[in-house]
């Protein structure tokens, strides 16, 4: 790929994402989107995760829009955090629980089941692809549990602080941040980054959120996808040489036919 710099940077979800890059990584890292729990925090009782409102419950002549802002605002109300933000606690008192423990207690057979269930909890699945019985099961253990479902889309907090220091192992002191439409792209100092601050609370990261990062020379590309559970790392050989991934996520090496929808696909097995 000559410049992938303008190109869209994750691929078409029904193409194979290390094929799609044309030769300019040499190998890709799928890291889940952890699970976790906050002593004292009950995630029924905080705003937290995806609104999933159905278009069939609308009221007849309500403004979709002006009824969706009512919704998101009557699931706000009583469950406000004192203290801070649940993102800016969830980065610093979080402890977070992997998918293999997850799939075990909740009784799935592995990884993509878990994201079946995941993505059947928001309504991102095609009917004939849902679980609902393991998307109960598994939003009634965890509700059980006091533990905060993953949420897609977006860097977890509970993330933020391994990806700097996975650019600052890579050799690096800044990174391009950008926006999911590659619209808005801003250089940071990795520095900067590193602080406590949950990203989503940021001013100075692009306007309509941080969904892409990227090495300066393009060696080295993260980013998320809209609608996924999961943090996608691309690298040159030469990047990834000494960064022991595995060590800092949860997750599994790119086979040549892994897609965005890897759920459809033959499993493969998370790095021990």
């Amino acid at each position: 790929m000559d410049d992938i710099h303008h190109m869209k940077f994750s691929p078409p979800d029904d193409t194979a994402m290390l094929p799609w890059y044309q030769g300019a990584f040499a190998h890709g890292f799928i890291a889940l989107h952890p699970f976790f729990t906050v002593e004292g925090l009950d995630p029924t009782s905080c705003d937290h995760g995806t609104l999933v409102l159905t278009g069939s419950n609308r009221p007849k002549d309500v403004d979709l829009l002006k009824w969706m802002d009512e919704q998101a605002a009557t699931r706000r109300t009583g469950k406000e955090i004192f203290g801070g933000s649940l993102a800016d606690i969830t980065k610093r008192f979080s402890r977070r629980i992997g998918w293999r423990e997850i799939c075990k207690e909740v009784g799935l057979h592995d990884h993509r089941a878990l994201d079946r269930a995941l993505r059947t909890n928001i309504k991102g699945l095609r009917r004939e692809l849902e679980d609902q019985d393991a998307a109960e099961r598994l939003v009634t253990y965890c509700n059980r549990q006091s533990i905060f479902l993953p949420t897609e889309g977006v860097f977890q907090p509970t993330m933020e602080a391994e990806i700097v220091s996975m650019f600052q192992n890579a050799g690096l002191s800044e990174i391009l941040v950008g926006d999911e439409f590659g619209e808005d792209e801003k250089l940071i100092s990795l520095a900067s980054l590193a602080n406590s601050s949950p990203w989503e609370m940021r001013d100075d990261l692009p306007e309509w959120g941080a969904r892409r990062l990227m090495a300066p020379d393009h060696s080295l590309l993260v980013w998320v996808h809209w609608d996924s559970f999961y943090t996608a790392i691309f690298g040159t050989a030469q990047r990834l040489r000494d960064l022991r991934l595995s060590k800092g996520f949860e997750g599994f090496w790119c086979s040549e036919e892994n897609t965005t929808y890897w759920l459809m696909q033959d499993t493969v097995p998370l790095v021990q």
